[in-house]
């Protein structure tokens, strides 16, 4: 367990949201930089010409194209986009790329189908599922989930080289759903967006904790790029 995954750091966080100090912190732990800059920056290191890279939670395809890019004409990367809103906007950014292909499905650790609520901001960026058994206020809709060793198994992906998670408050469920997969050597690195206060709101205040022991037990080494985000690499060995 790293410092910031610590159960005082959690609270400390949670008092920080309370008495609304963590956006200004934030923005002195930054240093001037862009927005996840250093996350980008570390995340498309690892990246190398000819890998297959999973954007899941992919939005507008900020970061698909990125990867596009990164990987070139013999890699691969496969859109994970459940919100069909965001879905035509994602189209639209990456559809002439060769390279990419959408899948409109969101990751989770099971198969069917959940409640989404789409993000209320302008790129639907914060769209996120909504747990069974947790009333949510505003409107939602149903979206196809599946475990990520369900789409291999089904040919909707090839296996990855690098998967990014950024899915509002579920990427604990995403990792267990990945199953083996998780353990693959050819899985060199995983690239996570943590939610802290997402996380704790849905009662799971141990989950970045479990989400760093699960990427150390499978044999990768983590490091966070800043305050919320971890960048897992394996570990050669």
């Amino acid at each position: 367990m790293s410092w910031q995954t610590h159960p005082w750091m959690i609270a400390l966080r949670r008092f920080g949201r309370t008495a609304g100090l963590n956006r200004a912190i934030a923005v002195l732990l930054k240093g001037g930089e862009g927005y996840e800059s250093r996350f980008r920056d570390t995340m498309l290191a690892v990246v190398r010409e000819g890998d297959c890279v999973w954007d899941v939670g992919a939005n507008a395809g900020y970061y698909s194209r990125l990867f596009a890019e990164r990987v070139g004409q013999r890699g691969r990367v496969f859109a994970f986009e459940p919100d069909p809103r965001v879905l035509a906007r994602l189209e639209q950014s990456v559809g002439i790329l060769g390279n990419v292909t959408l899948v409109p499905v969101a990751l989770a650790d099971r198969d069917g189908t959940m409640r989404f609520r789409q993000g209320s901001d302008a790129v639907g960026a914060t769209g996120q599922l909504i747990d069974a058994d947790r009333t949510s206020a505003g409107a939602w809709i149903e979206v196809p989930v599946l475990r990520g060793d369900t789409v291999v198994a089904r040919g909707m992906a090839a296996l990855p080289d690098v998967v990014k998670i950024d899915v509002e408050g579920f990427e604990a469920e995403v990792l267990r759903g990945l199953g083996a997969l998780l353990e693959r050597p050819s899985l060199r690195a995983v690239c996570v967006e943590v939610h802290f206060a997402l996380l704790d709101t849905r009662g799971q205040r141990n989950a970045p904790a479990e989400i760093e022991w699960s990427l150390y037990s499978a044999g990768f080494r983590c490091r966070w790029a800043d305050h919320s985000h971890l960048v897992a690499v394996r570990v050669a060995p």
